[in-house]
């Protein structure tokens, strides 16, 4: 199951809602020691909450247990000094983008001249790596954009259509430290997908071990 945390904006996951209206569900097949089948259904669900100094964050679990997986998103949220959020109480400060990220070395002024050609809307620094450049498009052009940046000899090292914060809370200090705790727990649950947050933090707390 594939996990990460966006660098929405480390450079840039208690109330829990589902992700859509009518759950996603997919079915995975279990066996009994009889042979006889058993469907597994899964199913997407989103949590919302808010970490140390107000930072947003979303958590997209797939799970075969709804209550089972906010129970444990919820512990280790206030675990780490959160508390949960309203429904669409964060979700609304994330936009869903097309990110590309280049390596650190490309040239900018060609970059962006292949890229907004392709329809991207913007071509900014990313913090991670030091020095790489970022392709933000709509979702709709990411693949053309993708497409025409390989063709271009532009290979991306991460691309993805992601959730991108429209306002960030810089954090400090302690409060940094517990907020990357926060998000490494979250990521350790085995059901969580992507965690999601409008947090800035100082290279100095992220280059701790």
């Amino acid at each position: 199951m594939p996990r990460g945390v966006s660098p929405v904006a480390v450079y840039g996951y208690h109330t829990c809602l589902f992700s859509l209206a009518a759950p996603k569900l997919s079915c995975l097949t279990a066996y009994l020691s009889n042979g006889t089948a058993v469907p597994e259904v899964f199913e997407s669900i989103r949590c919302e909450a808010y970490g140390p100094g107000g930072a947003a964050l979303i958590v997209d679990c797939r799970t075969d247990s709804r209550d089972r997986t906010i129970a444990q998103v919820r512990d280790v949220v206030r675990a780490h000094g959160g508390y949960m959020g309203a429904r669409g109480g964060v979700r609304y400060l994330f936009n869903e983008v097309g990110r590309l990220v280049l390596t650190p070395g490309t040239v900018a002024t060609r970059l962006t001249g292949v890229a907004v050609r392709a329809g991207a809307e913007d071509v900014i620094a990313a913090g991670v790596p030091q020095g790489s450049l970022e392709v933000l498009t709509d979702p709709i052009d990411f693949e053309t954009v993708r497409v025409a940046l390989q063709a271009a000899g532009f290979v991306p090292i991460s691309a993805q259509v992601t959730r991108r914060a429209s306002i960030t809370v810089p954090l400090q200090g302690e409060a940094a430290v517990a907020m990357l705790h926060m998000i490494e727990a979250l990521k350790a649950l085995n059901e969580v997908e992507n965690v999601y947050t409008n947090v800035e933090i100082p290279d100095e707390v992220l280059a701790r071990p």
